[in-house]
């Protein structure tokens, strides 16, 4: 009886691109209903329509899911094709909780005893953090549509150049 060759076993890349991407869609999906949220609270601010020591509460606690969130996307192993979308996702989380970090300065900066109400120094810091968080958000869920629409063996781009193209 003749020897035959072992059979290699397949190659798993199928199974492990479902998980990841599972992964991935359940942790985009929370993490854009967190920045929904801060967007919304930051935006209250810069309308002068939100109490400054709540939202600097809302605003931590927002923070330090994020920051959770962050550290979860991190430990997350990306296909090697979708290592740069999956950092440029990661920098763009960091992005957002700076502009998260901006807006506190801001409610901070209100807190001080000798600021006149009508200071134009806050609204400066909730727009910059607004505008942060907002367009970190946008640039994430172009990134989580393109890793997740990704199929192996062909190429994938996330950029303004591709984006126009499919327009």
């Amino acid at each position: 009886m003749p020897i035959l060759p072992r059979r290699r076993r397949g190659y798993r890349a199928p199974r492990d691109l479902r998980g990841y991407r599972k992964d991935l869609d359940e942790r985009t999906v929370k993490i854009d209903l967190e920045l929904a949220v801060m967007v919304d609270l930051i935006d209250a601010l810069r309308r002068r329509a939100s109490e400054i020591d709540e939202a600097m509460t809302r605003l931590e606690e927002g923070e330090d899911r994020l920051d959770a969130a962050a550290t979860e996307m991190r430990e997350l192993i990306a296909p090697e094709e979708l290592h740069a979308l999956h950092s440029d996702y990661e920098a763009n989380l960091e992005r957002a909780l700076r502009g998260i970090v901006t807006a506190e300065r801001g409610c901070g900066i209100t807190r001080q005893p000798h600021r006149p109400p009508d200071d134009e120094e806050p609204p400066i810091y909730w727009k910059r953090g607004y505008l942060n968080v907002l367009h970190a958000r946008m640039r994430m869920r172009e990134l989580s549509v393109a890793m997740l629409a990704w199929e192996p063996g062909r190429p994938v781009e996330a950029s303004v150049a591709a984006r126009v193209r499919r327009t």
